[in-house]
């Protein structure tokens, strides 16, 4: 049930006048939502917690489809290929803007042809290892792996996933020689570290809390810049290794066509959801912090992270050719 704090924002947001006749009018029917991803995964349930808000505010049905494959592009491309209308629009992933256009051959421009409206979440990765592995510090993990050159194993969702990215960054920063595990989707790898098939994985905090609570893995370190209030615990990467920090995002993008006075409202309705108490108690149960950029401040962000990961891809190695 959508909060008395989101109804009010709601009403502020649907009396605002703009220049255009168009945006007054816009969502004037269904509003497509694609998710460039699985059904059920943390980014499915924050696009359809929010899809859901949105319905509600702008008295349209927001319906999601999930359209997966190349790792996001085809969900892209679907959206970048609609009618520049606002009534497609995506749920996109933060790689999709500073990754997989270097990574992957693709047919869109970030920040030209996909253009953020706002960004709705940010989460850290949660490094684990096997619950009853020699180390229990990111220090003595680092020193081990030093020690034994090619013989850590760490999995991932797949070659330039976050996991792997994560993971890269680390042994990049630190000279690490390690191997990677690429399996065919997150909740594999982190299957396989539960089930010590391989020695270590850095995945979503949505994924770990509970694992890590549970005692089923050991946690050394998260990738946020501080450490996270539902494992405040485990300590940052950053307090043994300085200046390291990985953080994913979650958002809204549209096609470039879409009129700005689309997307400011759009941004303005999505920030009043991020704020709603309802909203905030399940990303944080998730593992996300819930945040609620404007588009401008969402572009900044972006602008800011890509020469960062341009840096971990060449770690990875995953730099198109």
């Amino acid at each position: 049930m959508i909060s008395r704090r989101t109804l009010a924002g709601a009403i502020a947001i649907l009396c605002v006048s703009t220049p255009s006749g168009f945006a007054q009018q816009w969502p004037s029917r269904n509003v497509k939502v694609v998710v460039p991803y699985g059904v059920g995964g943390v980014t499915d349930t924050m696009a359809r917690l929010t899809a859901d808000r949105l319905g509600k505010m702008l008295n349209q049905t927001f319906v999601v489809e999930n359209k997966l494959g190349a790792g996001g592009a085809i969900g892209v491309d679907y959206v970048v290929n609609a009618p520049q209308d606002g009534h497609t629009i995506l749920f996109v992933g933060s790689t999709l803007f500073t990754v997989l256009p270097i990574a992957n051959k693709v047919n869109y421009e970030p920040l030209k042809d996909l253009v953020p409206v706002s960004i709705t979440g940010t989460n850290g990765m949660v490094m684990v290892v096997q619950k009853d592995a020699p180390y229990s510090t990111l220090r003595e993990f680092i020193d081990y792996a030093r020690a034994n050159p090619g013989k850590i194993t760490y999995s991932s969702g797949g070659p330039a996933t976050n996991n792997h990215l994560s993971t890269a960054y680390l042994a990049g920063k630190e000279k690490l020689d390690m191997v990677h595990v690429p399996f065919g989707g997150g909740q594999a790898a982190l299957t396989a570290v539960l089930s010590k098939s391989v020695d270590m994985h850095f995945g979503n905090s949505s994924d770990l809390i509970e694992p890590v609570k549970a005692g089923t893995a050991k946690a050394l370190a998260v990738s946020t810049k501080e450490r996270m209030p539902q494992l405040p615990n485990v300590p940052t990467v950053a307090e043994t290794v300085p200046g390291y920090e990985y953080l994913a995002w979650n958002g809204y993008a549209v096609t470039g066509g879409v009129p700005k006075e689309v997307v400011t409202r759009l941004a303005a309705a999505l920030k009043v959801i991020a704020g709603d108490p309802e909203v905030v108690k399940v990303f944080s149960n998730l593992g996300i912090e819930s945040v609620g950029t404007s588009a401008e401040e969402a572009e900044a962000s972006i602008r800011k992270d890509m020469p960062i990961f341009s840096q971990v891809v060449d770690m990875a190695g995953v730099r198109r050719k």
